[in-house]
């Protein structure tokens, strides 16, 4: 039991650690050059209104008989062999007002891919072109937002893509033209 919440304590800092020092947009990331921007959460309003939270799950997950971890509005199914061997999965959302999710064990490749659906029901929809709603990965590297293959479910307002990979997401969109 004590290695167990050991285990858990590193991580979590871990995870704050790297957090702390990158420079991931935990922000609405919007620009008028055609550059999509990062949807944001409906204000939760009022003067009693509270500052963003964290919010972090883990699980192990078997390489035999996969598994799913749920965190907030964004779902992971781990099929079987997707990992060679028994490995924590971890969603770190570092603001809960916009919807951008850290995924890890940060730089996991999968044998078989992930697949992660992202809910946007508390999505802020003013301006946004909702036709254009995808997941895509934050490359820091180049500064860009990389779009995943996905799918669209505008009636139940979520987006589904399959993952080879850990690192950012994020729910992004293009904003409406024509002043609509």
């Amino acid at each position: 039991m004590f290695r167990s919440k050991a285990v858990r304590f590193a991580a979590i800092l871990g995870v704050l650690a790297l957090v702390g020092c990158s420079t991931t947009p935990v922000g609405p990331v919007a620009s008028s050059d055609g550059e999509p921007v990062l949807l944001s959460r409906v204000s939760r309003g009022g003067a009693g209104a509270a500052s963003p939270i964290n919010l972090y799950a883990e699980q192990w997950m078997s390489s035999a008989t996969g598994g799913q971890l749920v965190l907030l509005d964004v779902v992971l199914d781990v099929p079987p062999a997707a990992v060679s061997s028994d490995t924590l999965f971890w969603i770190f959302i570092p603001d809960d007002e916009v919807f951008y999710n850290e995924f890890g064990t940060s730089g996991l490749v999968f044998g078989v891919p992930v697949t992660v659906t992202m809910s946007y029901r508390d999505a802020e929809l003013t301006g946004i072109d909702q036709s254009t709603i995808r997941i895509a990965w934050r490359n820091d590297a180049a500064g860009t937002w990389e779009n995943v293959e996905c799918a669209l479910d505008q009636v139940n307002q979520t987006v589904t893509a399959q993952l080879n990979h850990f690192s950012a997401y994020g729910l992004i969109s293009d904003a409406k033209s024509g002043g609509e």
